[in-house]
Formats: C-alpha cells, sequence, structure tokens
C-alpha cells in the first residue's frame, strides 16, 4: 500500500511524490539532453530547407528580405541549443531550455505568417506539423499544453483570417481538426511518460530487491560495501566525520539451538525492524552475516556514534523480539581516521565488538585513541 502511495503516477504522467519525479527525471536526464539536442539539430535543418526553397522561388522580392531572417534566428538558435543541451547537467535547467526552444518555435512561425500579405490552406498544415514538432520534445506535459493552446488561438485569433476563401464552417472545422490533434498529441504523450514511470519503478524495485537481504529486508553486505566504498572517499576528500557500528546480537546460536531457525529468523526480522526505527534515514543499516549486522554513519562523529549505539542497545533489550524476551545485543563502535582504509575500520569494529562479548555483553565498547 505504501508502495502504491509512494510510486502513484498522475493523470498526466508525472509521479504525485515530488521526490520520485526528481530521480525519475535525473534517470533519465541522458536521453532527455540527446532527444533535445538531435530533434534541435532536424527542427534547424528543415527550416533550413524551407529558407533555401524560399531562396530559388522568391530571391527577388521583398518577402524573401523579411522572412530569410527570422528563420535564419531559429536555425542559429537550434544549432545553440544543440550543444547547450548535450552539457545541461540538471534537469530543471534542461526544462527551461525545452519551453523557451518550444516557444520560440511557435512565435517564428507565428512572426513568419505576419510576413505574409495572404496565405493557403498549407499554413493549416504548419499549425499541426509544429504542434506535432512541439510534443515531440521531452517537457513536462503541463507547459507543453500551455504554449500549444497559446499558439492555437493566436492561430486562429490572427493569421487564419488572411487565408484566402476560407468559409466560417471551415474555419470550425479546422478548430475542431487542431483540438482533436491536441487531445491525441496529449493521450499519447501522458500515456508513453506513464509507461516510462512505470518501467522505472520495475528497475527501482528490481534493484532495491538485489540489494537487499531476504531474511530481514535490510541491505545486503554488497549493497553496505559499495556505499561505504563511496562515503569513505567523501570522507577523505572533505574531511567530514565518518562513523561505523557493527553490533551482534548475543547467543543468537542458544535461540536457533532451543527453539529452531523459524523462530531466529523471526527474531532477526525483529531485531531488523527494531534497530531501523532507531536510527536516522541518512545512516546505512545492514546485515553483514549470520547474527551480526552494521551500521554506517555518515556525517558523525564517534561521540554521536557511541550515543546511537547505546540508545539502539536500550531499545534492544527492553523489547521482545519474535515473542521471546531478554534477548540483547553487544556494539563495537569506531571512528574513520585520516590512514584508515575499509578494511582497517572494519578489524577496528570487529575487535571492538569481540571485547564487548568477552567483557559480559550487552554493551557498547568505542574505540579510543
Amino acid at each position: 500500500m505504501d508502495n502504491e502511495r509512494k510510486y502513484k503516477i498522475s493523470w498526466f504522467g508525472e509521479f504525485t511524490d515530488q521526490s520520485i519525479e526528481d530521480e525519475f527525471l535525473a534517470d533519465s536526464l541522458s536521453g532527455a539532453r540527446k532527444i533535445t539536442a538531435y530533434m534541435a539539430l532536424v527542427f534547424g535543418a528543415v527550416l533550413g530547407l524551407f529558407l533555401l526553397n524560399s531562396y530559388f522561388t522568391e530571391a527577388s522580392t521583398p518577402l524573401f528580405l523579411k522572412t530569410a531572417p527570422i528563420r535564419l534566428v531559429f536555425i542559429s538558435t537550434s544549432i545553440l541549443i544543440f550543444f547547450i543541451a548535450k552539457k545541461t547537467t540538471h534537469h530543471g535547467h534542461l526544462i527551461y531550455l525545452i519551453t523557451f526552444y518550444q516557444a520560440m518555435m511557435a512565435v517564428i512561425y507565428l512572426l513568419t505568417l505576419k510576413q505574409y500579405d495572404s496565405l493557403n490552406y498549407f499554413s493549416i498544415l504548419g499549425l499541426m506539423t509544429i504542434t506535432l514538432a512541439i510534443y515531440l520534445l521531452p517537457n513536462k506535459v503541463t507547459l507543453t499544453q500551455l504554449i500549444t493552446i497559446i499558439f492555437s488561438i493566436v492561430f486562429f485569433v490572427y493569421p487564419i483570417q488572411k487565408v484566402e476563401g476560407l468559409q466560417t464552417h471551415e474555419f470550425y472545422r479546422i478548430v475542431a481538426y487542431q483540438t482533436i490533434l491536441l487531445i491525441y498529441c496529449n493521450i499519447n504523450y501522458c500515456w508513453a511518460e506513464t509507461t516510462k514511470r512505470k518501467t522505472f519503478i520495475a528497475k527501482r524495485e528490481l534493484s532495491d530487491l538485489s540489494s537487499r537481504d531476504s531474511v530481514t529486508g535490510v541491505y545486503n553486505r554488497k549493497k553496505f560495501d559499495d556505499a561505504m566504498d563511496e562515503w569513505i572517499s567523501f570522507s577523505k576528500r572533505y574531511g567530514n566525520p565518518l562513523s561505523l557500528i557493527l553490533l551482534d546480537i548475543d547467543n543468537f546460536k542458544a535461540v536457533n539451538d532451543n527453539y529452531g531457525h523459524i523462530v531466529g529468523d523471526s527474531v532477526l526480522r525483529s531485531f531488523a525492524a527494531t534497530v531501523s526505527k532507531s536510527i536516522r534515514e541518512t545512516d546505512i543499516f545492514a546485515r553483514w552475516g549470520g547474527d551480526e549486522f552494521v551500521i554506517l554513519l555518515p556525517n558523525t562523529d564517534i561521540q554521536q556514534a557511541e550515543k546511537m549505539a547505546e540508545r539502539v542497545r536500550k531499545c534492544i533489550s527492553s523489547n521482545s523480539l519474535g515473542n521471546l524476551k531478554d534477548i540483547t545485543c553487544s556494539f563495537g563502535v569506531a571512528a574513520y581516521e585520516e590512514n584508515d582504509t575499509k578494511q582497517s575500520l572494519l578489524r577496528k569494529v570487529d575487535d571492538l565488538l569481540l571485547q564487548a562479548k568477552t567483557s559480559g555483553k550487552d554493551r557498547v565498547v568505542r574505540w579510543s585513541t
């Protein structure tokens, strides 16, 4: 139920949860940049062909001198969009770029039509072609809708009046056709965007499953190793504190021997759930193996890590896990130091955990220099 609410997709083909939508947009940035860049080149090339045709048919007329600069501006802008889009690193900036380009497509077409004293029915085909072109760019659907609706209204208010021989009933029929085209474009766009997001959800859930422990549902060792490498690298570069907690359920072998592995698994699940509720969202909690678990605490010094370990210890000892009372846990706590590697940091907490076990269990032992 939580996942359904989290991954809910609106009628506009976007996640209702903005954080998930931002993740999707960041994930799809590379493809969106490429589509925008190369579609801009295509649109610029198409208008270049129209300019070439005008040169051969209208070069000696004042009309060519009026329309050529307008078209050259669009062609130049299209080339510029190609280079800017390829270098854009934030999806929000790409949205601004696409919106500007879509609006420019509409304005350039309307300005070009304004230069003609009279128009024919090809100008109406141009309206529909530009509308389709605008929908080919990967913008937010609401912005695309706004641009195409304004574009259509402006076209029907002024340029269409220049179409020779246009009857009133034909005008209304053209308006109806353009409205139908907009509806079709929106249905297709929203359907395509919904499909993309469903694919994103499937990939995300598959990735999540591959990084989770099958018994407890917390992260597995592979996921933890990757996260630890990243945060050690981050701490080396920026000097931010990083702490590590290794914790182990006391006398867990006796639980399995006395009650069986089904009860043992139930204890592990309850243990993992209790710890998960006691730590922060930014902490990385994983099953290290057997009854051992690890917590990586980014931007946390050893004093804060010790307090957290003590808080978790009290939560474990005061709760029944898997319907069993008197379950306790031992902790080893260490902080990343300048010359540490991943292995040396893990050896530290492993030695500290062993000290906690041999000195009576149900306690926190921290590294001291």
